[in-house]
């Protein structure tokens, strides 16, 4: 797979890197907040530290519930492009926000910044998507996609390790806010050079009913199966990966007894797991769609989750400092556990990137923005399922490892109730292996 759209394709380019440098600033600001909290003792109405994370990712996300819908009509209604720079000075102002925030160690400004920051991405997801087959040749939609997931995930793994450790430098105040705005300021540049996309849809009026055009979009997801099935598979994949992110550091820290450097590497392994799988699966679909590696994705993730429930280290003494990376590594569980973590993540690269790629293929062009700003508001409303599960679990005492085997069978049954609504997905994965076999018996 050439590099040649990320760095040379003048209409591609700009929309990459846009989506590149939003993401990254999406996670250097809410973990360099978290770690201001943890670290430097702020607080908000009397809130303690755990509390106050667990309210900044409802503040991030509440957007997506607010204003997905308009988002999805307005990058339908309008010019995608000036749509793009318009959301990119907006992004410039909420990182000269934050940095009011993080020099005045000001909580509540920086919240406010956080919640205009998912305001960013509601309004930026819908056209980092549709705008794609308008960008793109449609036999270089895959490769597109590919590069788009796998860029998405190093960003977020970029911002994630690069938040904290901005932060928790000499004078941390000063680099974060240094690199956010330099990040925005960036991404209005590349937004002036994003080539015009006309509307689709000039005549769509524009209405503002959360709650009524939920109801009205899902109407909309469901008129074509093809386009519905796919939002179904991925929001169960959000959901799955909201799990695991979710359970991680309490894995770590207490059923592990590592410390947060392991939590980080594991981090790391989903991110760049899921980035290699997605490239992985546009060299072995061809650059064509190839719903038949969906069913393999779904396999992989829960053959290696199954994997992972099944170590069970005997349990330290309390009292014993946390384990370092490389005592981790040393032990016979560390390697199989990484192994574990960074296939499985891989294969969700396999699971994700035929989805959306079908997603946009197959949803109308008037209507396409508004579909996938239906399939964001799908996702969180998932990934929120996600988080429920955890935490009945947790109440019933099943510790950890349960946890993560029950999401395996709970994955299984996700796909078998997905593949039996959509056949398509399980007649295109028996085609796939027969050619393959077929394949290997010409080569023996």
């Amino acid at each position: 797979m050439s590099l040649q759209l990320i760095f040379t394709d003048k209409k591609f380019r700009p929309l990459y890197w846009i989506q590149f440098l939003g993401a990254l600033n999406d996670n250097l600001l809410k973990n360099g907040m978290v770690i201001l909290v943890e670290y430097k003792g702020l607080s908000v109405l009397g809130l303690d530290p755990p509390s106050i994370v667990a309210l900044a990712g409802a503040v991030f996300i509440l957007p997506f519930f607010m204003f997905s819908m308009l988002s999805g009509q307005i990058a339908d209604r309008f010019d995608k492009a000036r749509v793009v720079r318009a959301i990119k000075l907006w992004e410039l102002l909420i990182t000269l926000t934050c940095t009011i925030g993080f020099l005045g160690h000001n909580l509540y400004v920086l919240l406010a910044a956080l919640f205009m920051m998912g305001c960013h991405s509601t309004f930026f997801g819908p056209i980092k998507y549709s705008a794609l087959p308008d960008l793109v040749e449609p036999e270089m939609l895959v490769t597109a996609n590919a590069y788009v997931e796998a860029g998405t995930f190093i960003a977020i793994l970029i911002g994630t390790i690069g938040g904290g450790f901005l932060i928790s430098m000499a004078a941390g105040e000063y680099w974060i806010s240094m690199v956010i705005n330099a990040c925005a300021l960036t991404g209005v540049v590349m937004s002036w050079r994003m080539p015009s996309l006309p509307s689709h849809s000039p005549d769509l009026k524009l209405r503002w009913k959360p709650f009524g055009l939920m109801v009205e979009n899902f109407g909309l997801l469901k008129r074509k199966a093809a386009v519905f099935h796919s939002v179904i598979g991925l929001s169960w994949f959000w959901a799955f990966g909201a799990v695991i992110l979710s359970v991680l550091p309490p894995y770590c820290k207490e059923f592990l007894h590592a410390d947060e450097h392991v939590v980080t590497c594991f981090l790391a392994m989903f991110t760049v797991g899921i980035a290699i799988g997605s490239i992985l699966c546009e060299r072995l679909s061809r650059g064509r769609l190839e719903l038949g590696l969906v069913p393999v994705g779904s396999i992989g993730l829960t053959l290696f989750l199954f994997d992972l429930s099944l170590v069970r280290p005997v349990a330290p003494d309390a009292s014993d400092p946390l384990m370092t990376l490389a005592q981790f590594v040393a032990k016979p569980f560390g390697p199989r556990l990484l192994f574990d973590f960074t296939l499985m993540s891989v294969f969700g690269g396999f699971y994700i990137l035929p989805l959306y790629t079908a997603l946009q293929a197959r949803s109308a062009k008037r209507s396409r923005s508004q579909v996938i700003a239906g399939n964001n508001v799908m996702n969180s409303i998932f990934m929120v399922g996600g988080a429920i599960g955890v935490m009945a679990c947790h109440s019933f005492g099943l510790g950890i490892p349960n946890t993560l085997l029950i999401l395996a069978f709970c994955n299984v049954v996700a796909a078998a109730f997905i593949f039996s609504m959509a056949p398509e997905f399980r007649l295109r994965f028996y085609a796939l292996v027969r050619r393959r076999a077929r394949r290997m018996r010409q080569f023996s």
